[in-house]
């Protein structure tokens, strides 16, 4: 495999991992700094409400007894303040220790290189006199289990991420191992498109994938049959006309007795006006495989037939027209244009004595019939009839049958429409060329 080929895939995973990691870790340090945060405050405020609630038992009982009781405890501090000096101390290891501050609120202070909370409450004595009790608790427990918390927390929010690193990459490098097969396997197609990708197994969106794309694969190779068989066909038919002009020009060259100059321009005229109605046929065509029907407008259509039927009548074909009515649809002029010239020329080049046009709106769709009194067309080949360059057995020479593009333009003038076309027997006992399009209205 290609290295730059490898890197992409590489470097999507590592990308991802990248960005899951990065999210996972500062969601994990966030969450750790405020859990340690209130764990710190939390355990701070117990001590402080446990130093008031031994404050005002205190100042109760010092109340009562006009004396502060004796209270032995490493990490409390108990006072009997009175103008902000000390008079007593519940436990004489704190007789060198300060005035503690006395106020409603709860205060932190630092003594011997420790946080402690204090708290207050004041002693109304006999004589009137006002005292306080002040209860300092020591916050070292507190300070002890917030570090303890945060090194736990600060290897484990690590040791999480990568955790998450490494298990996001083993799963990606899983998830992408399909789509590098399936780039590998249209790598390896390349511009064959007869081949198809390995879908993985499943019905994950890389499986549909897969899938999706071997649908496209099977569209291309069909188009490419397609293609080719339609420049075969078109081939043929552009060198027949030319190869008639240029065998009758040979001819009157060489043996300059045997053809005028007025038969060699008839048979030129006949063949030039041949080759470009084909090359016509082929552009139109053309146009429409490539999606490029841009002048879509509402057409009278039964104008459109009106103006055939006249048409034929000038050439002499008996056109029955008393069963066209209004329709108005919505189509590419220049397609319908041609389309409805070539159901009405078909009919002609196979009727008998008559012609048949009929058009009705039939709930939303405008239904167009052509009739004709010919032989008719056999039900199996109806369909055939319709692809390009097709053409009956019957129908091969050129005068009667053209080149086989007539129908296939009236089927892809109704798609491009919106509707559809198909072959019937007619009232008159030959063939119905039909046409059902969606109404403008």
């Amino acid at each position: 495999m290609p290295e730059h080929r490898r890197y992409v895939s590489t470097s999507l995973r590592v990308r991802i991992t990248t960005a899951t990691t990065i999210i996972v870790l500062l969601v994990l340090a966030v969450g750790a700094a405020g859990f340690v945060l209130l764990l710190r405050s939390q355990v701070s405020r117990a001590q402080s409400t446990t130093a008031r609630q031994q404050a005002v038992q205190l100042a109760r009982e010092t109340e009562a007894d006009g004396v502060l009781p004796p209270f032995e405890a490493d990490e409390v501090i108990i006072q009997l303040q009175r103008g902000g000096h000390v008079v007593a101390v519940a436990d004489d290891d704190f007789a060198q220790v300060p005035p503690l501050p006395v106020s409603s609120r709860p205060q932190v202070v630092r003594l011997m290189g420790e946080r402690w909370a204090v708290r207050s409450s004041r002693v109304r004595l006999q004589d009137g006199v006002v005292q306080y009790i002040v209860v300092a608790r020591s916050l070292e427990g507190a300070d002890d289990a917030t570090r303890s918390a945060s090194w736990l927390l600060g290897a484990g929010v690590p040791a999480v991420s990568l955790f998450v690193a490494a298990l996001t990459w083993t799963v990606v490098g899983r998830s992408l191992r399909p789509v590098e097969q399936i780039r590998s396997d249209v790598e390896k197609i390349g511009d064959d498109p007869s081949g198809r990708i390995v879908a993985p197994p499943g019905r994950d969106e890389v499986a549909r994938m897969a899938e999706t794309m071997n649908h496209m694969l099977a569209r291309l190779e069909t188009a490419r049959h397609v293609q080719q068989r339609f420049v075969s066909d078109a081939s043929h038919e552009l060198r027949s006309p030319v190869a008639a002009i240029r065998q009758h020009a040979q001819v009157a060259l060489l043996h300059p007795d045997a053809t005028t100059l007025t038969g060699l321009a008839e048979v030129v005229d006949t063949e030039a006006a041949r080759l470009e109605e084909l090359v016509s046929d082929l552009l139109l065509l053309a146009r429409v495989d490539e999606r490029r029907s841009v002048n879509r407008q509402e057409i009278d259509l039964d104008d459109l037939v009106l103006a055939e039927g006249a048409r034929l009548r000038a050439l002499g074909v008996r056109v029955d027209a008393t069963g066209v009515g209004p329709a108005r649809v919505v189509a590419d002029i220049a397609l319908m244009t041609r389309a409805v010239r070539n159901a009405v020329e078909n009919a002609r080049r196979h009727a008998r004595t008559t012609v048949a046009l009929g058009l009705h709106d039939d709930g939303g769709h405008a239904v167009l019939r052509v009739d004709d009194d010919g032989p008719g067309v056999p039900v199996e080949d109806r369909e055939r009839v319709f692809r390009r360059f097709e053409r009956r057995d019957d129908s091969r020479d050129r005068d009667r049958g053209g080149a086989g593009l007539g129908l296939a333009i009236i089927a892809e003038a109704a798609r491009d429409a919106g509707g559809s076309a198909r072959l019937d027997t007619s009232a008159l006992g030959g063939a119905r060329l039909e046409m059902r399009l969606p109404t403008s209205g």
